[in-house]
């Protein structure tokens, strides 16, 4: 049962009062116009609530910008929209072709460092966060229907990362969220089509922008332990959950957790700012066995202000030194992998302090 404007709504009640969902939110498919994101698709989600989001099936069906309240919830870097066939992908060029927005994803085949293996067909390099954010989703369906009293919303569809004498994964994604939320829901299986035992890498890379992220902002998880990026980040150790002001010339710093997971398994983190208005949050939960790492990228320079809330089912020091760690999922023909991640926006101390408490840092 959806909840607008202080009041909860049956079905019959909401459509006595208006003439169709469009009215106060539901799903709209669009293209782009121009620029090097000319003619990707895009689907808008409105919960009605404050909360909307723009799926982007031309890549992966991650998602761009996001809002809550007109309020930003991700970074966007100044790359803007670009259609993935532009990607470059060797070594560093992810990075040419990523708005990062609330949430890109890392894989299927490398995740963090670029990488290089050889096998019995040819010598492979793997880029920085791997190809899966610039391939295109087919099959791709989005709409709204009621279910009872809820209004449900989604979009979903098929990712294939293929390529002859090489790997054979699908992944599978639904996004789903309902009229009156302030949540969403990413359910993803990918699968091995190929007829050999396949690595993969997945990262869910969220990202925090101002004003969520901003002076005074923290980052909460309960951290069991935690692996620095380099030498650096160790020296940032004690600074790990807490963020300044932009600041010119800033380095980046990366770690990554070890978290625990409360009695049912799941872990829960948020990066909260209490001094924005009635304070702001964006949590994060998920299952502990599905993604055993939690990756945090601190980037507070000026003009590059962002950080990086990243579960993953590996870290992001590449495919090489996942295989050397003893970290690299792999799936055998015909096996299946699923991950499941909701992403909350915490609106004001009541709603910071309810999702805290489960985080129980």
């Amino acid at each position: 049962m959806p909840q607008l404007w202080g009041r909860h709504f049956t079905r019959a009640d909401l459509m006595a009062r208006i003439g169709d969902v469009s009215q106060v939110g539901g799903v709209r498919a669009s293209r782009l116009d121009g620029g090097p994101g000319d003619g990707l698709p895009l689907v808008d989600l409105d919960t009605g609530a404050g909360l909307r989001f723009t799926v982007v099936p031309g890549r992966a069906l991650d998602i761009s910008a996001a809002w809550f309240n007109d309020v930003p919830l991700g970074y966007r870097t100044p790359t803007g929209e670009v259609d993935g066939a532009r990607y470059e992908p060797q070594g560093w060029g992810w990075i040419r072709s990523t708005v990062l927005g609330l949430l890109v994803t890392g894989g299927l085949d490398n995740v963090g460092n670029p990488a290089s293996e050889s096998d019995a067909f040819f010598a492979r390099e793997f880029g920085l966060h791997g190809r899966l954010s610039n391939l295109a989703a087919s099959n791709v369906s989005a709409d709204g229907e009621w279910r009872g009293d809820d209004y449900e919303m989604w979009v979903q569809g098929r990712v294939r990362q293929a390529a002859l004498m090489g790997e054979n994964l699908e992944l599978k994604r639904r996004i789903s969220t309902s009229l009156g939320a302030t949540s969403l829901r990413i359910h993803d299986e990918v699968t091995n089509l190929g007829a050999a035992p396949e690595p993969v890498m997945i990262l869910y890379h969220v990202n925090p922008g101002y004003p969520v992220l901003d002076d005074g902002a923290r980052l909460h998880v309960r951290s069991r332990s935690r692996r620095p990026y380099d030498e650096h980040s160790a020296s940032l150790e004690a600074e790990w959950a807490t963020y300044g002001p932009p600041t010119p010339g800033w380095r980046q710093a990366v770690w990554m957790h070890d978290a625990a997971p409360d009695a049912e398994g799941r872990v829960h983190a948020a990066l909260v700012n209490r001094r924005f208005r009635g304070g702001i949050g964006l949590g994060l939960t998920y299952r502990k066995d599905q993604l055993p790492h939690l990756n945090q990228w601190k980037m507070t320079s000026a003009g590059e202000y962002v950080t990086g809330i990243e579960p993953g089912n590996c870290t992001v020091l590449g495919r090489e030194t996942n295989r050397a760690d003893g970290t690299l999922q792999v799936l055998d023909p015909g096996e299946t992998a699923e991950f499941d991640l909701d992403l909350s926006v915490l609106d004001g101390a009541e709603a910071i302090d309810q999702f805290l408490a489960r985080v129980g840092a």
